[in-house]
């Protein structure tokens, strides 16, 4: 193994062990995890879900003005660029 796998194994072990600790702290086993993933995994799908429904919501708003103006501002470059092709 050359010096930087092995570094990369140490700051693994290290992190291993400090999220390990933090994990006893709140009296956390892998136990629990591994019965409680379904129910984490549907909580973040719909948290993800949520994030798309409400942030969407203001791209579509923001493009209907923000589009229309980049196009304007940059009208002689797409005719330039539509130019050179013919």
């Amino acid at each position: 193994m050359n010096k930087s796998t092995l570094h990369v194994i140490w700051k693994l072990v290290i992190v291993s062990l400090l999220v390990g600790l933090a994990l006893d702290f709140f009296d956390i086993s892998p136990a629990d995890l591994i019965h409680d993933i379904p129910e984490t995994v549907g909580r973040i799908y719909d948290t993800v879900i949520g994030v798309f429904e409400w942030g969407g919501k203001y791209v579509l708003l923001g493009a209907i003005i923000v589009v229309p103006i980049w196009i304007l501002m940059n009208l002689t470059t797409i005719k330039d660029k539509f130019k050179r092709k013919n």
